[in-house]
């Protein structure tokens, strides 16, 4: 059998369609939405989830509504935003087998043009179109340059990009990836999908309360560079191994006027809000953190309230796996690959590292949830908590710097295709619709969220978009079980990273073909299956791809057939199309 090649960061939902949204609500009491989504927060990291981590308002969040156990990502940054953002598989909107947004990652082929197509319909187009007020503040990550301004260097993406030709359609098509241009009224943050979390005011002017100008390729506030103000003081905790490369931090164990990206993301957030409140139309806004991603930088108080909460880290293992049980997400018995008991006795240098960066991710997760409190309690004081569906979730399973301790009992992190690296907690609030402290299995997947929301805010979807026939989201409306009711599992869901690992679930099966990185599996001569019934074994323990060949046979043909449907190459012919991102 030829082997079957995905990046896991593809996800389509095959057979569900898109009906038009039956009414939630009166057309007159269409509900504000607020996406939040962090940004490698692990499974079990929330208190609501399991974990040890203080996460109060959250946890409220979820008291007040819906939990999911069984919820998924796209396993990376960009394909889960590409999902969200059209409803669409992200190999059909650019963003095929783990592929990045951003311009200088730039690709020919249409699933890997890391780019949303002008021709695909956004959820913040289609909202805004029906009435809504617009909102993006944090991390974009799906495309886009300023070269139309002159603001970005033509001249560093043709290096990029040898013997491509930069036409003035392909650098307007860029410019028209960008938020602004893609249906949001105000966008702040960083279009990128990384950066500093601390910025400090310019080293000439140390301790004065002077902006920090920061660069076009960090953040824009619309479609031009943003001005920060550095106005809180902060110790400063910033983790690197190395003192002279990124994401070294010169400011590592230093006091003083500072801007934590989480907080002031949430400043922006606010006044968003408030914009929305005074023109008094419903509202969405999408509040994409950077938290918990690296570089891991949060204050130095918070990590060291977290210190003493990992020495043990077998314990930390075993107790969110015990969380996860009381709060009845996870069924008593059930068995799991323990990492971490242990830890330290062969190679405690290691396990002191792991400590330190489980401290420092628990305290961006706890600064996160507090900023969230901060949006909740300015809802509460306007009086449109009631009249708002939040949602939580995240864009990938924690990143491999702290292996699967955060998302235990789940094995595997971020950019691989075990459960650990793309099933995520999934929180959704709306007071008097859905029923508070409810936990649903229904399966549901990031690309559910566009039909959801606008069946919610009774918007259809359009036959046409910029006079090009559209094609219907692959997700499916989810509100019927945020209000409660079961709903059978899709027919289908596919995902794949780097055109070589890959992943289908149907019903309750999930195969897994060549699991891990390229270079885990490249001496393989033949392909590895890893066959699961996720009814019975979770947490991907007993391998069936031996005793039911048959399910094997047929997942694998329809995969591959989704496969070539999407454009996704092997990895070994990926390399030879890529451009020389390095210079």
């Amino acid at each position: 059998m030829k082997t079957v090649t995905l990046l896991f960061n593809c996800l389509v939902l095959a057979t569900s369609t898109f009906a038009e949204p039956a009414a939630a609500t009166s057309s007159n009491a269409r509900p504000n939405i607020i996406v939040i989504l962090a940004d490698d927060s692990g499974y079990s990291d929330l208190g609501c989830y399991g974990g040890e981590i203080d996460t109060p308002n959250l946890d409220r969040l979820a008291r007040e509504g819906v939990r999911f156990s069984q919820f998924y990502n796209n396993g990376r940054c960009s394909p889960t935003r590409a999902s969200l953002m059209t409803g669409r598989d992200s190999a059909a909107v650019g963003f095929a087998a783990g592929t990045l947004g951003g311009w200088n990652r730039e690709m020919e082929q249409l699933p890997y043009r890391a780019r949303l197509p002008y021709e695909t319909p956004t959820l913040p187009e289609l909202l805004k179109a029906s009435g809504y007020q617009t909102f993006l503040a944090g991390k974009w990550h799906l495309g886009g340059s300023l070269m139309k301004t002159g603001l970005d260097r033509p001249q560093q993406w043709k290096a990029q990009h040898p013997g491509w030709e930069l036409t003035p359609e392909e650098i307007e098509a860029d410019y028209n990836a960008l938020p602004m241009q893609r249906g949001f009224d105000r966008f702040f943050g960083p279009v990128e999908g990384e950066t500093h979390q601390f910025l400090v005011p310019d080293a000439d002017a140390p301790g004065v309360k002077s902006p920090c100008t920061l660069s076009h390729n960090m953040y824009l506030d619309g479609n031009v560079p943003a001005k920060i103000e550095a106005t809180r003081t902060y110790a400063m905790r910033c983790y690197s191994e190395s003192k002279t490369n990124y994401p070294f931090h010169p400011s590592d164990g230093k006091t003083g006027l500072a801007w934590f990206a989480t907080d002031g993301q949430t400043d922006a957030a606010l006044d968003m809000i408030n914009q929305a409140k005074a023109a008094q139309q419903p509202f969405f806004l999408y509040l994409a953190y950077q938290s918990p991603h690296s570089p891991l930088q949060a204050p130095q108080a918070l990590v060291d309230k977290y210190t003493a909460r990992y020495a043990d880290l077998g314990k930390v293992e075993t107790d969110r796996v015990a969380g996860l049980i009381r709060e009845k997400i996870l069924p008593a018995g059930t068995d799991y690959k323990k990492t971490f008991s242990g830890t330290g006795k062969n190679n405690p240098a290691k396990a002191e590292q792991t400590r330190e960066l489980a401290a420092i991710h628990a305290a961006m997760m706890e600064n996160m949830d507090e900023n969230i409190g901060r949006i909740v309690t300015r809802l509460r004081e306007q009086g449109q908590l009631d009249s708002t569906l939040i949602v939580y979730l995240s864009d990938n399973g924690a990143a491999s710097h702290l292996g699967d301790l955060m998302n235990k009992p789940y094995i595997g992190c971020k950019a691989l295709l075990w459960e650990g690296g793309i099933r995520t907690a999934f929180i959704a609030s709306w007071p008097g619709h859905i029923k508070p402290n409810t936990l649903n299995d229904t399966v549901g997947w990031v690309g559910d969220l566009l039909p959801t929301f606008l069946a919610a805010a009774n918007v259809p979807f359009p036959k046409t978009f910029r006079n090009v026939a559209t094609t219907p989201p692959d997700g499916r409306n989810l509100l019927p079980a945020l209000m409660g009711t079961a709903m059978p599992p899709p027919g289908y869901i596919f995902s794949n990273d780097k055109g070589q690992q890959g992943v289908v679930y149907q019903g309750r099966w999930k195969l897994l073909i060549n699991p891990g990185w390229y270079a885990l599996t490249r001496k393989n001569a033949t392909t590895v299956y890893e066959l699961y019934d996720l009814s019975t074994d979770p947490t991907e323990t007993r391998n069936l791809a031996t005793s039911q060949p048959e399910m094997v046979k047929q997942l694998a043909s329809t995969c591959d057939d989704w496969q070539k449907r999407s454009g996704i190459l092997d990895y070994g012919e990926l390399l030879k199309t890529r451009p020389d991102f390095s210079k």
